[in-house]
C-alpha cells in the first residue's frame, strides 16, 4: 500500500483510488468498475441504480440538520483513456495498472494513471462512506464512456435525479472553476483500399517522441499530431506504397506516435532524415524530442495499389488538425478545433477517427461537414457519432457564488471562473435537467491522457477539504 500518512485528512480518498485502480476501466470496458460501485453501495445499504450503459447512481440521505437543503449531485465518469508505453507488455482491457507515489504525485508505471476521472470517483466514494461529513441529500452519479463521446451521460435517464445542483468533479486545475464548455462530435472516415503485389524495399517508419495530450485542454499549445506529421512526411515521397499505418489511442488525445509499413523502390532513409530536420525545426520549442526512425522490415502483406496509397495519404493531409478559430467573446479561449486521434487499417479499409469541438454549434457542424466533403472527395465513407452540446454560461448561479465564497474563505484569494474548450458532461445534463445549476472543479492533474499523467496528492487533499466545506454550506 502507498503511504499517505502526510494527508490523513484525505486518506480515505486515496485508499479508494488505490482500490479501484486495479480494475481495468478504459473507455468501452466499464462493466467491472460498475460492478465494484454496485457492490460498494450494497455493502453500505445505500440506494443504487445501474443502467445498461454501466452508469451507476448511488443515493445517500442528508445528515442531521441538512434535511431541508437542496439535493446535491456529485458527478464524474468511470472510464479512463488507457494508454501505455510501447515497450510495456500489458493488455489494459484485462491487466491492472501499477500506481505509485513520487513525492507529491501519484503516477502509474508505463501507463496513464486514470486520475481523469478516477479522482471524482474517489471523492464521491469517500463522502458516501463517511459518517462524519455533514451534507445535504446526495446523488452520486458515475457515468461511463465519457472519453469517447460522453456516451454514458447521453444515455442516462435524468428523470431518476431529484437534484438540480450539480458539482462535476472532472476539472484538473485547483482553484479554477469551469462554468461553460464546448460541444463536440466524433467523425469516422472509412477509405476502401486495394492491394496488389509490388516489389521493392520494405521499411518500418515511426514518428515518435511527441508530448501528445488532451485535444481539448492542450490543443492551443500547438503540439504536434504524430498521425498528421507522419502522413505529411510520407506524402512527399514519390512511388511509395503503404502496407499498413497506425497510431493514436483515443480520438480526444493528441497522438504522440504513429507508424507505417511501406514498400518503395527508393531508399527513403535520406529523404526522411531531411524531413525530420525540417519538422524538428518547426516544433523545436514545443516537441523537442520528435524523431523519425526508418528501419528495414520483413513482412508478407501485400501493399496498397498505387492509387490507394496516393488517395490515403492525400486524405490524411487534407484533414486539418489544431485550432480552427478563437473565441471573439472570451480572450484566449479556443472556439473551434479538430484533432485526428486514431488511424488504423481494418481488413481492406483505412479508418481515420477525429474529434471536432466548438463552443458554437453551427461552427461545429460546419467543420464536420468540411471533413465529410473531404472524405467523399477521396471516395471514403463518412459518419459521425457522440454529438454533444456545449454548456452555456449561467448568469445567475447560487452554486457558483457559494463555491467562490467558500474558496475565498479557505484560500484567502479569489477562484478563477472560466469557460473551457474541452467537453464536459455538464453540457449534456444542462440540456436534460431544466434549471440545473452546475459547476466543474477538481485538483491539479498534469499530462492527462498520456503515460506521463500525474495527480498532485497535496492538491487532491486540499480540494477534498474544500468540497466538504462546500457541502456544509450549500
Amino acid at each position: 500500500m502507498i503511504n499517505f500518512d502526510d494527508v490523513k485528512c484525505a486518506e480515505r480518498v486515496f485508499r479508494f483510488f488505490e482500490e479501484f485502480s486495479v480494475i481495468p476501466h478504459g473507455s468501452g470496458n466499464t462493466d467491472k468498475i460498475a460492478d465494484y460501485l454496485v457492490c460498494f453501495a450494497k455493502e453500505r445499504g445505500l440506494y443504487c441504480y445501474r443502467d445498461e450503459a454501466n452508469n451507476v447512481l448511488i443515493k445517500k440521505n442528508a445528515t442531521p440538520g441538512y434535511e431541508n437543503r437542496p439535493t446535491v449531485i456529485l458527478q464524474g465518469h468511470t472510464d479512463m483513456v488507457a494508454v501505455s508505453v510501447p515497450e510495456l507488455d500489458i493488455d489494459m482491457t484485462k491487466d491492472s495498472i501499477e500506481i505509485y507515489r513520487d513525492g507529491d504525485f501519484l503516477k502509474a508505471k508505463g501507463t496513464s494513471l486514470g486520475g481523469d476521472d478516477g479522482v471524482a470517483v474517489a471523492y464521491a466514494l469517500a463522502i458516501l462512506d463517511a459518517n462524519d461529513i455533514p451534507h445535504p441529500a446526495l446523488e452520486a452519479l458515475f457515468t461511463s464512456d465519457e472519453e469517447i463521446g460522453l456516451l454514458g451521460a447521453a444515455a442516462f435517464d435524468a428523470a431518476r435525479l431529484e437534484g438540480k445542483t450539480m458539482i462535476n468533479l472532472d476539472s484538473d486545475a485547483e482553484g479554477i472553476f469551469t462554468v461553460g464548455c464546448a460541444g463536440g462530435v466524433r467523425t469516422d472516415i472509412l477509405l476502401p483500399v486495394k492491394r496488389e503485389a509490388y516489389e521493392g524495399n520494405k521499411y518500418l517508419v515511426t514518428l515518435s517522441g511527441l508530448l501528445g495530450g488532451h485535444s481539448g485542454a492542450e490543443i492551443h499549445t500547438g503540439r504536434g499530431n504524430a498521425i498528421k506529421l507522419l502522413g505529411e512526411a510520407l506524402s512527399e515521397l514519390d512511388g511509395l506504397r503503404l502496407v499498413d499505418i497506425y497510431g493514436g489511442s483515443a480520438d480526444n488525445a493528441i497522438p504522440r506516435e504513429a507508424t507505417a509499413l511501406v514498400v518503395t523502390n527508393a531508399d527513403i532513409k535520406v529523404s526522411l532524415a531531411a524531413k525530420e530536420i525540417e519538422i524538428k525545426e518547426r516544433y523545436k520549442n514545443i516537441d523537442p524530442d520528435l524523431t523519425i526512425t526508418v528501419r528495414d522490415a520483413d513482412f508478407d502483406a501485400l501493399p496498397f495499389c498505387s492509387e490507394s496509397s496516393v488517395r490515403a495519404l492525400s486524405l490524411l493531409t487534407a484533414i486539418k488538425t489544431g485550432v480552427m478559430t478563437m473565441s471573439a467573446d472570451i480572450e484566449g479561449l479556443v472556439e473551434s478545433s479538430e484533432n485526428i486521434g486514431i488511424i488504423k487499417v481494418n481488413e481492406e479499409k483505412l479508418k481515420i477517427t477525429t474529434s471536432v469541438r466548438s463552443s458554437v454549434d453551427a461552427e461545429k457542424n460546419k467543420l464536420a461537414d468540411i471533413i465529410k466533403a473531404i472524405a467523399e472527395q477521396h471516395g471514403a465513407e463518412f459518419s459521425k457519432r457522440g454529438d454533444y452540446p456545449g454548456w452555456a454560461f449561467k448568469k445567475d448561479s447560487h452554486l457558483r457564488d457559494t463555491c467562490c465564497e467558500v474558496y475565498r474563505e479557505l484560500y484567502e484569494k479569489d477562484a478563477k471562473v472560466v469557460a473551457i474548450h474541452a467537453g464536459l458532461e455538464c453540457g449534456i445534463f444542462s440540456g436534460k435537467i431544466e434549471g440545473l445549476d452546475c459547476i466543474s472543479l477538481g485538483p491539479d492533474g498534469y499530462d492527462i491522457h498520456t503515460t506521463e499523467e500525474r495527480l498532485s496528492i497535496s492538491s487532491t487533499a486540499r480540494v477534498f477539504d474544500y468540497l466538504k466545506a462546500v457541502l456544509a454550506k450549500i
